[in-house]
């Protein structure tokens, strides 16, 4: 595969949540959120996990998704049995060739159970109540569930999962796994999404005085939530769009407004293209951003193992977590990367990215595959530094 280009960057006329969340720590990688086109990356397989549970709890919500009581999870699981495999279908080559088939895509089984689970819980206490369905003609009702919310200055627009004006309450389903005691709080960044969403709340007049964090696990935790405070979190969020699009104005590109360190950067979605990530990294970076390589290809070798074309990469480092001086990334499935041309050959320039560094063999760094993450792109051309 080929590494894509940064998006070109325009003025934004929004902006979301989640936008103005990866802007906090690096603005190259909100603008990737705003205009990054849809695809070009592979997902992160949970992401469609995610969606789908999010899917499954919002019909549970609207009263579309029948039980008839809580163990009855046959609906959930067949809502969230569909969405995946509609996911599935659209999702990126590469993590079709990885999971050729919904199921396998890792605690494909536990999140199912997880989301039948809440799914059931929320449908038959939601009949218990007698709350009426929503329909599109209920604008003014005081329940929203994954409506899109407008400021009235039309500059912050978000998607909540469900909003509660009786109970003053937004709620946000949160499909990850948190460890330890971090799964009884509400972080900093899921506060300042409920914050976000108290506001948008207030804009299109439901008042919203906390916001409720459910874990799939169904650990629940609460934040109190001001009026004063929402209204400083959507202020934030307004200076931050000025700010993207005041350098905009100045005539920057992408990596201008990128902001690379071991914290920014993991994780991070832009790491195959992000050229100043790759003049920025340092080995010392690795334990909390993960092994990524970039060198010139030496020799690409081949086997077939069990039936399965494993190759073995021999890199010249370039740049990169790594501290060799070359790597050896070893048995990748070879159809990994056939997906746009033929396997990387000697002079090429490659970015290994979400590797596994297993141990140093004199001056080489022998790296594994990551299955659900790791991902190989080639260069269009040899660009040492700056813009591709």
């Amino acid at each position: 595969m080929f590494a894509p280009e940064p998006p070109d960057l325009v003025q934004l006329a929004r902006i979301t949540p989640s936008i103005y969340e990866a802007g906090l720590t690096c603005l190259a990688k909100a603008a990737w959120y705003a205009l990054g086109g849809h695809g070009v990356l592979p997902d992160n397989p949970a992401a469609i996990l995610g969606t789908s549970f999010h899917e499954v709890v919002a019909a549970a919500h609207r009263g579309t998704l029948m039980a008839a009581n809580h163990s009855d999870r046959t609906p959930a699981r067949q809502l969230f049995d569909e969405t995946v495999r509609t996911l599935h279908k659209k999702a990126h080559p590469l993590v079709k060739l990885k999971f050729p088939i919904p199921e396998r895509l890792p605690y494909y089984n536990l999140h199912r159970e997880r989301t039948s689970i809440i799914a059931a819980h929320i449908a038959v206490s939601r009949l218990s109540t007698g709350s009426p369905v929503e329909t599109l003609r209920a604008s003014t009702s005081p329940v929203r569930t994954e409506s899109r919310l407008c400021s009235k200055d039309g500059l912050i627009v978000g998607r909540a999962d469900h909003i509660d004006g009786k109970s003053e309450s937004v709620v946000d389903y949160k499909s990850g796994y948190v460890v330890g005691a971090d799964a009884d709080a509400v972080s900093d960044s899921e506060a300042r999404q409920l914050r976000l969403y108290a506001y948008l709340a207030g804009e299109n007049g439901i008042y919203v005085s906390k916001g409720i964090v459910v874990r799939g696990s169904g650990q629940r935790c609460e934040l109190p939530i001001s009026p004063a405070e929402a209204e400083a979190e959507a202020n934030s969020a307004r200076t931050q769009l000025q700010t993207i699009n005041a350098a905009v104005n100045n005539g920057a590109v992408f990596s201008d407004l990128a902001s690379p360190s071991p914290q920014s950067c993991k994780s991070c979605v832009c790491i195959p293209f992000c050229t100043s990530f790759w003049a920025s990294v340092k080995p010392e970076w690795s334990p909390g951003c993960g092994s990524h390589v970039e060198g010139n290809v030496i020799d690409a070798e081949s086997r077939l193992i069990q039936g399965v074309s494993l190759t073995t990469l021999s890199l010249a480092v370039r740049s990169g977590t790594i501290a060799g001086q070359n790597a050896s990334v070893e048995q990748i499935p070879s159809d990994w990367m056939k997906i746009e041309d033929d396997l990387p050959c000697s002079g090429d320039v490659v970015r290994v990215v979400h590797g596994r560094e297993l141990e140093m063999n004199g001056n080489t760094a022998v790296v594994r595959i990551d299955k659900a993450m790791t991902a190989v792109w080639r260069l269009r051309v040899d660009t040492s530094r700056g813009d591709e």
